[in-house]
Order: structure tokens, then C-alpha cells, then sequence
């Protein structure tokens, strides 16, 4: 809908255009003419219709005449009423040219002086005729001021410049307000002074706190300058460069003192917006394009070249970012536009569309096509992080940052440190997690309602590079429009599994191409904030701090990281601006213990020195020993023994941990041990209750007994079905807790405080998850130094027992306690459709249902949600079977598919049913999905995969006849045959071909196995290759490189194979031969 120009208001806001049938516009596009000028006449040209000629030469200037001057007219005048004031003729050098014909003839050609006015001319109003059509979808808006003129002369007590900025900030932030449009991003297209007007106009918004006004400087997207006054030259100050454009649109003396007042050309406020503005343009990171007044190459006196040349070199920034143009047009006239031809106006108009399309992206909407690439770059959660949940900020602390001059100048983005990331480092616990979501919460309250994007990396979104970048590109996939479009072509590309993108890939294309590119994206300021683990390798870091430092070179984004302390990366990190957490934060840790610290003695300001000290800038230190410290005072503890306490307890977090455990009795740790092993080794956080059922099936004593009598087959060996009544009177421990909060309570006494609740305001505390109170704990524990901890003086437990053998005994010893629990009573009717149900069993799955149906879905979620533990069981029984080095490697495929098979398929068919699927292929393929924590154990580099899926694929085939196994013969369709002479092992040589795989069941002879030569095209390389043979309860493996060649061949047979340690091997009745390559 337009506005007729009749309707225009010569003051204050009107609206030209606004989109028709409702459409919510994308931008408010504002123009604004300088001192002196007209909201219709400052941008409307009058046209003849003129053929186009070329740009304005010596020959051409002389016949572009000056338009005669109206008589002078006397009274009071507005400068905007007709006819226009001209200067005095002694100040014919200031207004010495009104249009050049640069561009088009569109424009007017000035009449010779004997024509005088009498031509027809056609009148054009670009901003309504033109610019709707280039920018439909955006709201236009002219503004008008004016400025009182008598005899020649301004009138005082009339406002200034900076007057009308502060009227036209309240104007248009009271129209917005009411309209409910103070989110609308803004343009603003000014003139001349009119660029000293919108300035003002920002550095007043952003005076204001907050409200209406505030978001207009929130609200700007864009700044385009029409040959407006921005810098001072050599030869003329700022204020020189504002009157000299006044002056040509206001033709009376810019020597005028009142004149002078009015246009700011001596004002403080001139030289303070110009300062401000820069700065907002750095921190709002708004866009801005300025266009230039052109210097004619001939002029008939040089101060009119002088002063023109003046004006042309204020007229633009000096920064890069503005991408100055030049109009073909004098001052007053570069406004002014004739026909859409024009390539003035083709330049302003490209500018403007494009702050519109930026909007426009803003607000896209992703295609089904896009939402599909999304999801083939997005992972799963990745069950094997653990994120505590999020850090209290402490009153006081972390204000230290903001004060900082290196964190100043990355957040306002100023100097050579614009493109630059923030990185701050630390000891682990010393804070970083809660200063940087301290430092998100700060910025989404501040940035958020300017439309700044907030991206987020954490520790939970994975440890790998490939899993980083996908997060990044993930995030930054909805906001930048060139990722989205090289994504897609990427995902149409033909590659291995077309539903997702692999590692290697996403890597590539992050690595190679993404960050080398320039970025551009349409929001104004993008955050991201990367939290890498403490326990991270040191080069992964290094790798990561370059690739973000070069991202921050390529792009407008705002970069934070925060990472474990190395020095020597310090050092070579040029594109980073580093700050030492642990030595900034000293302050933040004497306030907390000054608050939390409840002694009262004289001497307690040395307490509190003492601790700050001694913690080194740990903060969680600080806060671990606080808590004990005021327990002990809680049990009167003098100042005596709170002392002493401080000298025993180490300096670090580790050692503190240690001395913490120290104070358990042998029980205490090893029900301690029990419960570390299940957190720190579970596949995913678990829940209270499932915790419960875990911790009751484990006794960590008799596990290390166990695996000594039966070495790793003490995983099979899960005795008779028991129920969950029988769970609850299971007396391994002295765990006598029968409900959640008694558990609980048990938890947090066992754990010493290092276990917690992941708070969850919406769950029952049954269903709640466990977690550690730092990520350091976990760290503690998995580097061996807490489990040993907890080990000492426990005579079951060999003293000498490496930190991996010990890691393989506890996953045996979960995998059994899963499969005990799948093997109990209670779930007699899964998989047994023609036995009738027991009274303690859940519901029987109905076998008539395709388990991919939702109904079959509904089922399983019943019944696995109906029991606690269930669900953790069936999901992630590969992860412990394929977790132990040995099953990595060589899983026991005779054991496994005898236990599985055993009582008529009972585990196999209870742990498919509730899985939802029997095909092993199927079954893989959900382990395998990225994301899952069992994916990286079925990677080819191992062998189990392999035999894994022989297994699974057999019990499928053998569980629907029915048939049962033995080690003697094997039995298919309920008969039993005796196994031939090849199966035994006792027949020809039998000849490898690369990759491939011979598993041989029996305990029969072994008979030689050829492994031919291969050869390369440049050398030749032997298969390597792994053997296991089982004969009766005696295990033997060999490792064979180069052995003896016969014929050509390498020889394998019994006189080559070592006897291994009966512990590692005893028990296997499979041969298995892993084939790879030796490089």
C-alpha cells in the first residue's frame, strides 16, 4: 500500500509503503535528508526525458548550465517551502553545481539561462516510485524536519541537529512500541547532515538502559550514508566537512554563527557521535555502506575543488567493511535519481535489497531437503559423555572478566582483536564451566533481543574433532545460507551410507573448506562458545584452538573456548587472546570462603588466606575443603585440629580425592569400589533405581575370586534364575536401603560427596541420574589412581593388577550382573508365547504384532519402564561384552552362543523381543549408529564385529527350529549329527584369501593352514594374523608374521603355536584366524 505524496507530513514520520495483504514486513527502511532538505523534495528528481549521455568531460561541462535562482523572497521561511533559497552570488563557489550528469539522462538537464523556468519537467519520487518495487517486502519511511530561515538568515532558539535526532529516536520508538513492532530490524538510509542525525540517534539509544528506546540501536540493521560527514582531512577538521554540506543544502552562510550552532559544525556532540558510532559499528557489528559525492576534473577556481574534494574524503570511514562507492552526482543532487537505469540508484538500491535479504535469511524457514542434510551431520547424544548439570554462579564471582582489557577488546571488537578468539585456560575445577555458562547467560540477556545467535560446544557434544565440528556446523547450519547450499551438495553427492556423514568427511569439509572460505551471516553478532574436556590430548587441542582461530579470521563470529592449562600451546596460539584462569580468579575464591566459612575466631582472616592460598586457583578445591572443614567445626573442632587439617590435606584436586577415600574403612571401600565402578563404567548415566538393582547384583570381592578361578568365562557363569524379591534380599553389602531417598542417602555417604543427582526438577528421584560432581572425579577414577585407591588393602584384589586388567574384570563382572538379571524369573513369558504366564511376570510380548509396529513399541517400552535396570541391560549388553581387551579382540564365540542358546534360547529370545528385532544385521546396525557408545567397539580395527555377527546371525537361524548346541556335534533342526572330519580339523590344508576369516568349532587336530604370499605393487607383505585354538580346557594363541615358508606358503600348524596362559586363553573351543595386513 502506497502513500500519495500529497499526504507526505513536511515534519515528523510517514509511511510511503507498506506490503498489501497483511505480510508482516522484513525491515523498516527510514530515510533521513540533512539540515535544510525535505522529506519529498531532498530525494525527488525532476526528469526531461533525456536521451543518456557519457560522464561529465570539459566539453560536457560547459554546456550543463546552472538553474536560475528564484527572485528573493522576504519573511520568515521554512527551508523546505517553495522556492529554495540560493546564496548570496559572492558565495557562487559554494553551490557551483546542483547536478552533474554522471549517470543518466534521466536526470535534469539545466535550461540555458534565456530559457529561464519555463520547462515542463516530470517529477520523481524514487523512494515511492521506485524503491517498493526493489523491496517489496519491506515498510518504507521518510522523516522530515525543519529548520526556520529569515532574510538569508536562521533564526536562533530554533533546535539544533542533534535536537531533531533526539525527536526523531522518541518518534520512531513510540510508533514502533505501539505497533508492537520493536523487533523489526531498522535501515537507515541518510543524507548529508542526516548522517550526523542517525548517529546521534544510536549513541542516544544506547545511553538508555533498556525499553523502547534501547531497542532502536538493538533493532538497526543497517546504516547507509549519502555523502555524510564521517572524518576529518589533512586541511579541514570534522566540524569544516559539516558546514560545507550544510551549507549546500541549507544556501544561506555557513559562516553564520546561528548557522554554525545548528548543524553542530563546533559542537562536542559532532566529534562524540562520530567516536561512538565506530564503536557500536564494531560491537553491534550493524552493517554499513557509505556512497561518495565525485570530483569534477575541471573546476573554474580552486577553492571550489578544494572544498568539493573536502567533502568527497569525509564521506567514507576508511574501513574496509563500508565498501565505498562513488554516485556521479554532486552533494546536493546524489540523492536524487531518475529512472531505475540509474546506476546510482542500481547501487544504493543493491545495497538495500541485500540488508533486506539478510534479514529475510534470518527468519528462513529449513526445506525438507535441508532438514534432511541436517539430520545426516546431526549425532545422536552421544551416550558416553557425562555432563554435570549446570554450575551455580556464586554471588560476587566471575566479575573480573568484564573488567579485563584483553576480554574488552575481543567483546567490543576493536583493533587487531576483532578476529581473534578468546581462550581461557586452567587448572581442572578451577572454574571455567561456571564462568563461561556465566558468560553465555550474560550475553544471551544482553544480545538477545538485538538477534544475536548463541552456539554452543560442550564436553556432552563429544571428544573427537569430528564430533566438535558437527556440532559447529550443526548449529551454524540454520543461520548461515553458503553452509547450507555446500552441505546439501555435499549430501547429494554419492557416498558410502547416504543417510550420514562420516567422520573423515565432516572433518574434511570443516578443515579443508569451511573455515578457509569466507563466512557471512546474517545475523548481526554470533557467539560460540567451545568447552573442551580437561583430559583432552594436547595436540587435539592445539589442532582445534588453530582451526576456530582461523574461523574467527574468516567471519564476523565471536569466538570463546575454554580448555585444561598448556603452556607450551600458549605460546604458539598467535590468533588467540589468552587468559590464565587459575591466576585471575584468586579473588573470587578468599570472597567465597570468606562467606562460607563458618569459624569464629581471631584468627580467621588467616584461615581464609591460608585456603586461598593453598588452593592455587582451584576453586572447586576450595569450595571440597570449606564443606569439610565446616563439618568438622559443626562437631566442635577447635582451631587446633582445623589448622592441622589444612597442613594434611594435599594441595591438589586429585590428592584431595585421595585423602578423602583415605577415610573410609575396608567395608566402606569396598562397597565404595562396587559403586565407582558402575558410574564410572556404565555406558550411559544411569538412574538411581537402575543403580540400586546394579549395585545389588555386583560384589566386586567375589568378581576379582571369580576371574581368578575362571579367568574371563566368569562371565557365563550367572547361576539359576532368581526374582526381584530375591534382588531386595541379596545381603552382598550392607546396603539395607529399600527405597530411592534411603539409597540415596547411602550413595552420597559411599561416594564421600563426589557423587551426586543430576537435577531434574520434573523426575522422581528413583529416576534420576547419577553423575559426578566434576568432571575431574571422573578423570581421577579412569587414570586408575582412584580405583587403586579404593583397592588397597583389599586381599582379594591382586596388588599388582594393571589399571586395564582391572577396567576388563569390572565390565566382566557388569556384563554378568546384566545377564543375570535378563535370565531372572520374572521374565519367564518373553520369548515363551505357548507357556502360560506367571503371576510375577509382566505382560507377554504378542508374537503376532511385526515388531517394528508401534504397538509392539508400546509393549516394550512397558515393560522395559515397568522394571528398574531392564532397559540398561538389554541396550547396552554389547557395550560390556565388547568393552574387556580379549572379547574386543577375540570374542569367545562357542561360549556365547552357548549361553545364549542355553534353556531352550531363553536369553537370546528375551533379549531380542524386548530389542524389538532377532536379525543381526538390523541389531548391529542400532549399535552402530553414531552416537551409541558401542559404535567404536564394532569398528573393523577390532576382530569382535565379525564374530560377533557370526554368532548373532547363527542363534537367529538355530532359534527358529528350536535346535540346541553341543560341544561335540552340532544340531539343526532339533537332530543331532556328528561333525565331519573337516569340522574336527583333521582334512587338507586349507587356504586364506585376504580379509576373509575361518572359525573352526571342535577339539580336534589341527591341520596346517596355508597363508599364500601377497604382494603389494611396490613390496610385498605377509598376512598377520591371530590364532586361537581351544583343546579341552587347555587355550593356545599364536601371533605369526614371518614363520617358515613351505612351497611359498606360511605354514601354520600345531608345532608353530605357543601355549598361552591358561588365564587369558583357557576355555575358548573355537579357531579363529583374524587376517590384516602387515604394512
Amino acid at each position: 500500500m502506497k502513500t500519495k505524496e500529497d499526504a507526505i507530513k513536511p515534519v515528523g514520520l510517514t509511511v510511503l509503503y507498506e506490503p498489501d495483504g497483511g505480510t508482516e514486513p522484513a525491515v523498516d527502511i527510514i530515510l533521513v535528508h540533512g539540515i535544510g532538505g525535505h522529506p519529498v523534495r531532498s530525494w525527488k528528481c525532476f526528469d526531461e526525458g533525456q536521451s543518456p549521455v557519457s560522464p561529465i568531460t570539459a566539453t560536457s561541462l560547459r554546456g550543463n548550465r546552472l538553474r536560475k535562482a528564484p527572485p528573493p523572497i522576504s519573511g520568515l521561511r521554512r527551508t523546505h517551502s517553495e522556492p529554495v533559497l540560493v546564496k548570496d552570488p559572492s558565495l557562487r563557489s559554494r553551490n557551483l553545481l546542483r547536478k552533474a550528469s554522471f549517470k543518466s539522462s534521466s536526470r535534469l538537464k539545466l535550461p540555458d539561462s534565456d530559457q529561464g523556468d519555463a520547462v515542463d519537467k516530470v517529477d520523481v519520487y524514487w523512494p515511492l516510485d521506485f524503491l517498493p518495487a526493489s523491496c517489496p517486502t519491506a515498510r518504507i519511511l521518510t522523516w522530515g524536519y525543519h529548520t526556520l530561515v529569515v532574510d538569508k538568515k536562521p533564526l536562533r532558539l530554533q533546535g539544533d541537529i542533534f535536537a531533531h535526532a533526539h525527536e526523531l529516536l522518541l518518534e520512531l520508538a513510540s510508533m514502533r512500541a505501539t505497533l508492537g513492532e520493536k523487533a523489526r530490524p531498522v535501515v537507515f538510509v541518510a543524507h548529508s547532515t542526516g548522517g550526523v542525525v542517525v548517529k546521534e540517534v544510536l549513541r542516544l539509544s544506547e545511553a538508555e538502559r533498556d525499553g523502547p528506546l534501547k531497542e532502536i540501536l538493538l533493532a538497526t540493521s543497517a546504516v547507509i550514508f549519502l555523502g555524510s560527514p564521517h572524518r576529518a582531512t589533512e586541511q579541514s577538521s570534522l566540524g569544516d566537512a559539516v558546514k560545507s554540506m550544510a551549507s549546500t543544502t541549507l544556501p544561506i552562510d555557513p559562516e553564520d554563527p546561528v548557522s554554525q550552532q545548528l548543524c553542530g559544525g563546533n559542537s562536542i556532540e559532532l566529534e562524540l557521535g562520530r567516536q561512538t558510532f565506530v564503536r557500536l559499528w564494531n560491537y553491534y557489528n550493524f552493517k554499513v555502506k557509505t556512497f561518495q559525492e565525485a570530483i569534477l576534473p575541471i573546476y573554474p577556481r580552486a577553492e571550489e575543488r578544494a572544498e568539493i574534494t573536502m567533502r568527497h574524503i569525509a564521506s567514507f570511514f576508511g574501513d574496509p567493511r563500508e565498501n565505498a562507492e562513488i554516485i556521479g552526482a554532486l552533494h546536493e543532487n546524489m540523492c536524487r535519481f531518475g529512472s531505475m537505469e540509474d546506476p546510482g540508484y542500481q547501487s544504493l538500491a543493491c545495497a538495500i535489497i541485500g540488508c533486506v535479504r539478510n534479514e529475510e535469511e534470518r527468519r528462513h524457514v529449513l526445506t525438507s531437503k535441508e532438514r534432511d542434510c541436517l539430520s545426516a551431520l546431526l549425532l545422536p547424544r552421544v551416550t558416553t559423555a557425562v555432563e554435570t548439570h549446570p554450575p551455580t554462579t556464586y554471588p560476587g564471582t566471575c566479575l573480573w572478566l568484564y573488567d579485563l582489557y584483553d576480554f574488552q577488546i575481543w567483546h567490543h571488537r576493536t583493533a587487531a582483536a576483532k578476529n581473534k578468539i578468546l581462550w581461557i585456560n586452567g587448572k581442572s575445577g578451577c572454574g571455567k564451566t561456571v564462568l563461561l555458562r556465566s558468560l553465555r547467560t550474560r550475553f544471551e540477556r544482553q544480545w538477545g533481543p538485538a538477534g544475536a545467535s548463541m552456539i554452543w560446544c560442550t564436553p556432552g557434544d563429544g571428544s573427537s574433532p569430528a564430533d566438535l565440528y558437527r556440532s559447529l556446523l550443526a548449529q551454524i547450519f540454520h543461520h548461515d545460507p553458503r553452509l547450507r547450499k555446500a552441505l546439501l551438495a555435499l549430501y547429494n553427492h554419492p557416498k558410502n551410507d547416504p543417510q550420514r556423514f562420516d567422520d573423515a568427511l565432516v572433518v574434511s569439509f570443516f578443515a579443508d573448506y569451511y573455515v578457509n572460505k569466507k563466512v557471512e551471516t546474517p545475523a548481526r553478532r554470533t557467539f560460540i562458545f567451545v568447552e573442551l574436556p580437561d583430559d583432552s590430548d594436547p595436540d587435539l587441542v592445539k589442532e582445534i584452538i588453530g582451526r576456530l582461530s582461523t574461523l574467527a579470521q574468516n567471519s564476523e563470529f565471536s569466538i570463546c573456548v575454554t580448555t585444561n592449562d598448556y603452556p607450551e600451546i600458549e605460546q604458539e596460539a598467535s590468533g588467540a587472546i589468552s587468559i590464565p584462569m587459575h591466576l585471575r580468579n584468586t579473588d573470587d575464591i578468599l570472597r567465597y570462603v570468606n562467606l562460607h566459612l563458618v569459624a569464629e575466631w581471631e584468627e580467621r582472616n588467616e584461615t581464609v588466606i591460608t585456603i586461598g592460598r593453598k588452593s592455587g586457583g582451584v576453586f572447586l578445591w576450595a569450595e571440597i575443603v570449606v564443606n569439610i572443614l565446616n563439618a568438622a567445626i559443626a562437631e566442635g573442632a577447635i582451631q587446633e585440629m582445623i589448622d592441622y587439617t589444612l597442613e594434611e590435606v594435599p594441595g591438589d584436586l586429585h590428592g584431595l580425592y585421595e585423602w578423602m577415600l583415605s577415610t573410609l574403612n575396608d567395608r566402606e571401600r569396598a562397597e565404595s569400589l562396587t559403586l565407582f565402578q558402575w558410574v564410572m563404567l556404565a555406558a550411559e548415566q544411569m538412574r538411581l533405581n537402575d543403580l540400586f538393582v546394579g549395585v545389588r547384583l555386583t560384589d566386586s570381592t567375589s568378581a576379582f575370586a571369580s576371574y581368578h578361578k575362571f579367568g574371563p568365562s566368569m562371565v557365563f557363569k550367572i547361576g539359576k534364575p532368581f526374582s526381584m524379591v530375591d534382588i531386595r534380599q541379596l545381603r552382598n553389602s550392607e546396603i539395607t536401603s529399600d527405597t530411592p531417598d534411603q539409597f540415596h542417602r547411602w550413595l552420597r555417604a559411599r561416594s564421600i560427596g563426589l557423587l551426586e543427582l543430576k537435577a531434574d526438577s520434573g523426575q522422581p528421584v528413583g529416576l534420576q541420574r547419577v553423575q559426578e560432581i566434576h568432571h575431574s572425579v571422573r578423570t581421577f577414577f579412569l587414570s586408575g589412581r582412584g580405583f587403586a585407591c579404593l583397592s588397597a588393602g583389599n586381599s582379594s584384589i591382586p596388588p599388582r593388577l594393571t589399571t586395564g586388567e582391572f577396567m576388563d574384570i569390572s565390565h566382566y563382572t557388569i556384563l554378568r550382573a546384566c545377564l543375570m538379571y535378563l535370565n531372572m524369573r520374572d521374565f519367564d513369558s518373553l520369548g515363551s508365547p505357548k507357556s502360560p504366564k506367571s503371576p510375577r511376570s509382566p505382560a507377554g510380548l504378542n508374537w503376532d504384532i511385526p515388531s517394528s509396529s508401534a504397538a509392539s513399541r508400546q509393549q516394550r517400552q512397558l515393560i522395559t519402564s515397568s522394571y528398574p535396570f531392564l532397559q540398561y541391560a538389554v541396550e547396552n549388553l554389547l557395550f560390556h561384552m565388547l568393552s574387556p581387551t580379549q572379547f574386543k579382540y577375540f570374542l569367545p564365540q562357542t561360549e556365547v552362543l552357548q549361553m545364549f542358546s542355553s534353556n531352550n534360547y531363553r536369553l537370546w529370545k528375551r533379549w531380542t523381543l524386548l530389542m524389538g528385532t532377532g536379525d543381526a544385521e538390523i541389531i548391529l546396525e542400532k549399535y552402530t549408529e553414531m552416537g551409541n557408545a558401542t559404535a567404536p567397539l564394532l569398528s573393523p580395527v577390532f576382530g569382535a564385529r565379525f564374530r560377533l555377527e557370526r554368532v548373532l546371525k547363527k542363534l537367529a537361524k538355530l532359534s527358529t527350529s528350536e535346535g540346541t548346541l553341543s560341544p561335540v556335534g552340532s544340531v539343526v533342526g532339533g537332530k543331532r549329527r556328528r561333525k565331519t572330519k573337516r569340522e574336527r580339523g583333521i582334512l587338507s590344508p586349507v587356504v586364506l584369501d585376504m580379509g576373509k576369516e575361518v572359525n573352526w568349532g571342535g577339539g580336534g587336530l589341527l591341520s596346517p593352514i596355508e597363508l599364500p604370499r601377497m604382494a603389494t605393487e611396490r613390496r610385498e607383505t605377509f598376512l598377520r594374523t591371530k590364532v586361537e585354538v581351544g583343546i579341552g580346557e587347555r587355550g593356545y594363541a599364536a601371533k605369526l608374521d614371518r614363520q617358515p615358508e613351505v612351497n611359498g606358503s606360511v605354514l601354520v600348524s600345531p608345532a608353530n603355536i605357543q601355549p598361552q596362559r591358561e588365564r587369558e586363553y583357557g576355555g575358548t573351543l573355537d579357531f579363529g584366524v583374524g587376517v590384516g595386513i602387515a604394512v
